[in-house]
């Protein structure tokens, strides 16, 4: 073979194997570059989806207009909050911001925009931020808007005013009273009015007096409760040992209108979780109602029993009754079933309301059955021991946290218990089967101790 087919097949060969060369080397870089491609693609889904579960997550709705004024995204809440989302930016303007003046600050060409748009009974705080882009002032890329759901704020906020106002009236009321008959005193002078006179003046200045220190307590009570700042005392204790307590030192009262006031326990009343200031509150407010609005003669009775899991007492009377429409709206403050605003029957309109708190800060409910001339029938039903100990057993294996006096107590109980058997897991880690048997041997305790 001469040289130059030898030159020749050298370079044929040379030629093929850099051309492998080169293909493998595009082909290996082309890989990498699709990884890499990949790779990016994967990132931008994940922080996609991320940012998607995001949005889920908040309890505030979210839509996003983009440079062409199309909507790209809305979260959950936001498609929860609103009948409907329009496509394109203006179009939701339009709908969700005429009566409230958005659409018209938009047009106007404002960057922060917001209003209140109400849907029945809900009330939505709408704020829009458009983003400028570039030098141009004209030039958005974007719309941003945040609908926040304000129908508690707005409830909260006029409960608020109602009360403001409710408390400076019955506040107002005795002081003009107190005022009147204190200048009658000055202006007549005590010399000119003879001692039967003078007595009456002061009796209703006094009463005035203790009326408005009655009213001031039972906002200070109130006002404690709403805040979590009243002290709850709660220890096992016997409901029906409290009425009976209750009722008997009640019946000097029922006895000035010659009224028949009596306690009846139906059958073994479990024990349960209670605060004894408290519970007396609750049957004191509801014995003396029942007193004040049973006329001459009347029959008031008081029961206590238990069904199932609960606890409760029942006071009935057989007074005037109380209208179907009225019976939720007596539990609310400063609510009197007389709208002449007479003082016949005194109180500060505020006994029920503190009656169904106090009774929900014992995990427990009032109802109430009543008609026109046939009297009135308030239940209070307190759960016993054992549902509040399952229950928050039940929460604590579930990892939930115990923000409520009552349950507090029962936390504390159990815990005592497991630490006395040697079980220091906490919270513990419980089945339903082991919940049962810890309260089987926490009521073994009860009746043991």
């Amino acid at each position: 073979m001469n040289t130059a087919v030898i030159v020749l097949l050298t370079a044929v060969i040379t030629t093929a194997i850099c051309m492998v060369a080169v293909f493998v080397w595009n082909r290996y870089h082309s890989q990498n570059r699709n990884k890499r491609v990949m790779k990016v693609i994967d990132q931008v889904r994940a922080e996609r989806l991320e940012s998607q579960r995001i949005l889920a997550a908040l309890e505030l709705g979210v839509l996003a207009y983009g440079s062409d004024e199309h909507l790209l995204t809305a979260n959950r809440m936001a498609r929860t909050m609103l009948k409907e989302i329009p496509e394109l930016f203006l179009e939701f303007c339009q709908m969700y911001g005429e009566a409230n003046g958005i659409h018209a600050s938009v047009l106007l060409g404002n960057d922060n925009v917001n209003g209140t748009y109400i849907a029945g009974e809900r009330s939505y705080r709408i704020t829009i931020q458009s983003q400028r882009l570039g030098s141009s002032d004209n030039r958005r890329y974007g719309h941003i808007v945040m609908v926040l759901d304000i129908t508690a704020q707005e409830n909260e906020d006029k409960r608020r005013k109602e009360f403001v106002a409710n408390v400076s009236h019955e506040l107002k009321t005795p002081l003009t009273t107190i005022k009147s008959w204190s200048e009658s005193l000055l202006d007549w002078g005590i010399d000119e009015k003879d001692s039967a006179g003078i007595k009456a003046d002061v009796r209703r200045i006094y009463d005035d007096s203790v009326r408005m220190d009655q009213l001031v307590s039972d906002l200070l009570l109130l006002s404690s409760i709403d805040s979590k700042g009243v002290y709850i005392d709660f220890q096992a204790t016997c409901l029906d040992s409290i009425a009976r307590s209750v009722t008997e030192r009640l019946t000097s009262q029922a006895e000035v209108k010659e009224q028949e006031l009596s306690f009846t326990r139906l059958g073994k009343i479990p024990m349960i979780y209670g605060d004894r200031v408290a519970l007396e509150r609750i049957l004191t407010n509801l014995i003396v109602n029942a007193i004040k609005y049973t006329g001459l003669g009347g029959r008031i009775s008081i029961y206590a029993n238990s069904l199932i899991d609960e606890v409760y007492v029942k006071v009935v009377d057989n007074g005037k009754g109380i209208r179907q429409e009225f019976q939720e709206e007596i539990f609310k403050r400063f609510f009197r079933l007389d709208p002449t605003g007479s003082r016949e029957y005194g109180g500060t309109g505020l006994g029920l309301p503190i009656v169904r708190e106090l009774t929900n800060l014992h995990r427990g409910r009032i109802e109430l059955q009543s008609e026109i001339d046939e009297g009135c029938e308030f239940i209070v039903f307190i759960p016993t021991l054992t549902k509040v100990r399952r229950d928050i057993l039940i929460d604590l294996a579930a990892g939930n946290i115990i923000d409520d006096p009552c349950g507090q107590a029962a936390e504390k109980d159990i815990y005592s218990f497991l630490a006395r058997n040697g079980d220091i897991d906490w919270p513990p880690r419980l089945s339903r089967n082991d919940c049962e048997i810890i309260l089987s041997k926490m009521d073994e305790n009860i009746k043991s101790g």
